[in-house]
């Protein structure tokens, strides 16, 4: 085996295994992707195409975990749900961004 792919593998063990899971993962890259302004629940079920029970599930873990942060806001006469990535939020994301990075070059190459 490839030192670099047992590097990576230890390098796995800093993450946190609650986000790996595809809509979690999708989460934190659109919820960060739009920086402070936020994103408004609509706008993650029209992006992402899940179900409501998936995307409030999802999201639930990902506030309690303390990466992403909610507000009620009013747009156009009616109250919606609004989420912000949070500063640890966004440290996570850039942690597992990175290794997802590394983890696809690693499979490229030839063992």
């Amino acid at each position: 085996m490839n030192s670099d792919f047992l590097s990576l593998i230890r390098e796995s063990e800093a993450l946190n295994s609650d986000v790996f899971s595809l809509i979690r993962l999708l989460l934190l890259s659109s919820i960060a992707s739009v920086g402070k302004d936020g994103v408004t629940y609509r706008e993650l079920k029209a992006a992402l195409g899940v179900s409501d029970g998936a995307l409030f599930t999802n999201l639930s873990v990902l506030e309690k975990m303390g990466y992403v942060s909610s507000e009620e806001i009013s747009l156009e006469g009616k109250k919606l749900k609004s989420y912000r990535i949070t500063q640890e939020g966004l440290l996570a994301w850039e942690r597992i961004r990175n290794w997802l990075k590394k983890f696809v070059e690693c499979g490229g190459e030839k063992q």
